[in-house]
């Protein structure tokens, strides 16, 4: 019996094994816990790989290069306060390659697209929002509030702008998760129906000219994979450079 093959099904998450621990308890590792552990694994042995290079190589002339991407998208008010660049830095390089690594993980046939997840990406986008009002509070106590007021604002529009404001910083927490799953999402989904479609010329029907013809997406599922590649860099820069904003949010509130 023929069985109608859905896009979705990438999406799904299954079980790859379950483990009885106690009477009640089972241990459950699915595709997501799998390629999440195997994403952490290769993080792990990048940087320990990196601690040993003494002589450059082409491994860590492209960890420096993204070392410089990172640096590069702190402000200046970030690197000219004291040690903030030594405090901050670790964990933006740390969630730049976290996310290039699942991205491009992604990007393999048959695998699991972490970041297409959007229950995953959410809680990561809501734990730095929490983190940043936290900061800010630490830093600036009550005084964290001013980020909600901006400088000039007229009294009878006080109230309004308030608001505004409050709705639009935590917006913002809430997009940072969404915009990353929904293009990868977007991405994946693509390159299933593109390649549902070459499938259907090439062994549907055996004729010369449905062959001629799959080449055409055959062609377009190759640079849709090349962009795709580029999208997991952009991406991540994204989700690196919105995190800096809110860190920056943080401290320095309206330039203060």
């Amino acid at each position: 019996m023929f069985k109608i093959f859905s896009p979705l099904e990438q999406f799904e998450l299954n079980n790859y094994l379950q483990i009885k621990l106690f009477d009640n308890s089972i241990l459950t590792i699915s595709n997501f816990s799998f390629f999440l552990f195997l994403t952490i694994l290769i993080i792990f042995f990048l940087f320990k790989l990196n601690n040993k290079n003494i002589v450059p190589n082409n491994y860590s002339y492209l960890m420096e290069s993204i070392n410089a991407t990172v640096i590069n998208l702190l402000p200046n008010k970030l690197i000219k306060n004291n040690n903030i660049l030594g405090k901050y830095y670790p964990l933006l390089y740390t969630i730049f390659v976290f996310i290039l690594i699942t991205n491009l993980i992604g990007l393999i046939p048959y695998s699991f697209a972490i970041t297409a997840q959007l229950i995953f990406v959410l809680a990561l986008s809501l734990t730095i929002l929490t983190g940043s009002i936290i900061l800010g509070f630490n830093l600036h106590y009550f005084k964290f509030f001013n980020l909600f007021v901006p400088n000039n604002t007229p009294l009878f529009l006080l109230p309004l702008i308030v608001i505004i404001e409050f709705i639009s910083f935590f917006a913002r927490g809430l997009s940072l998760g969404i915009r990353l799953s929904a293009n990868i999402i977007a991405g994946h989904l693509t390159l299933a129906i593109i390649g549902q479609l070459i499938y259907t010329f090439f062994y549907s029907n055996f004729s010369l000219i449905s062959n001629i013809i799959g080449l055409l997406p055959f062609s377009l599922l190759i640079a849709i994979s090349l962009l795709e590649v580029a999208i997991s860099f952009i991406q991540t820069y994204v989700f690196t450079i919105l995190t800096t904003g809110f860190i920056s949010d943080s401290i320095n509130l309206h330039g203060e």
